[in-house]
């Protein structure tokens, strides 16, 4: 980096949780690791606190941004954020105090307001970040084992779909089901073809990872009635006919066990602001300040993102930081804890 910054009383530990052998894609095992996650004790404890926080809301809202392939960044990232929707009153309030206190994007911020990180803090707020560079490994070492995996995934998908549709609540049901094995039928024909490889691996490794982690955490409410995914503006969920949110659809609802529930989303124009703008700022100035920081330098590149990284993240039981890599025999997770006091060796 040109210029480099030490963020000050911030301590960075890159934890290695765990790691299985190359009996299957990285892909797959990638997934398996996510779930053992949320097996343990401690990982419990804290979605436990925060739907307690949450009051158990039936009704959630997503917000994502991604970080990609920025050769000005260290780190490529795929971030999240979930919200329960308690009701009109709270999301205007929410939509305002943002406007108010944080009305750019990161980017185009000098500086981020102590005031909506403070108001930010007491949100029910869960976020989830992925640091996943050399992400297309994660789908094989050359293109035919990319391709391969791509075409699992997404025949797998469309299987679902086709055992779906011959019991439809009802035709508007019926309408979206065959419009969703249509789309990604054309999909698998473009991927036969070895074509628009790697926006078909950013969209199934950002709907995986986003449907996989909020099933985990909402898998036990006692209700469930709507689950709203709303993107970033970005090109990648306009790619490939839009079929980021079919795909959510199939791997949030099997990891719930079929509870019945409303899946909203909305369609992605990179051209247009969207209605939730202020809201995605949530996750913006979360995953723009991840992809500028140099975890092994202790360094960021702008007073802006240590103040996000001290203020912020730091501490904050409810913004879990993960980077996913692997080595010859091993896929690994490991989770990223950032804190503004020292952290003992072992913990």
């Amino acid at each position: 980096m040109s210029c480099g910054k030490v963020v000050p009383g911030i301590e960075f530990v890159n934890a290695l949780l765990y790691y299985m052998t190359m009996s299957c894609s990285r892909f797959f095992q990638m997934v398996s690791l996510i779930d053992q996650d949320f097996q343990s004790e401690e990982m419990n404890q804290i979605v436990n606190s925060f739907l307690d926080k949450a009051s158990y809301s039936s009704k959630w809202m997503l917000y994502s941004d991604y970080c990609l392939d920025d050769v000005s960044k260290p780190n490529d990232v795929i971030s999240f954020a979930l919200l329960p929707f308690s009701s009109a009153e709270r999301y205007k309030e929410l939509d305002v105090k943002i406007k108010e206190t944080q009305p750019k994007d990161i980017k185009h911020s000098q500086r981020i307001s102590e005031e909506y990180i403070s108001y930010i803090k007491e949100q029910p707020i869960f976020s989830f970040s992925f640091l996943v560079n050399n992400r297309k490994q994660f789908f094989g070492d050359n293109g035919a084992e990319r391709v391969d995996t791509v075409l699992s995934i997404l025949n797998q998908i469309k299987q679902n779909f086709e055992t779906w549709v011959k019991n439809p609540d009802n035709e508007q049901v019926k309408d979206y089901y065959e419009e969703s094995i249509n789309k990604l039928n054309r999909q698998i024909k473009e991927i036969s073809q070895r074509k628009n490889v790697k926006n078909h691996i950013d969209i199934i490794l950002i709907t995986v990872l986003a449907a996989h982690y909020t099933a985990n955490i909402l898998r036990d409410l006692p209700e469930l009635e709507v689950f709203g995914w709303f993107p970033d503006r970005d090109s990648t969920n306009e790619a490939c006919d839009q079929i980021a949110l079919p795909i959510f659809n199939v791997v949030q609802y099997n990891m719930l066990n079929g509870k019945q529930y409303l899946l909203a989303g909305s369609v992605p124009d990179s051209t247009k602001v969207p209605f939730y703008d202020n809201e995605n700022r949530i996750v913006d100035i979360i995953c723009g300040t991840l992809a500028d920081y140099n975890q092994k330098e202790n360094l960021v590149s702008k007073d802006k993102f240590s103040e996000v990284l001290q203020s912020l993240i730091a501490d904050n039981p409810f913004i879990k930081i993960y980077r996913l890599f692997f080595d010859e025999e091993n896929t690994h997770l490991g989770q990223i804890f950032i804190s503004s006091t020292p952290i003992k060796e072992g913990e």
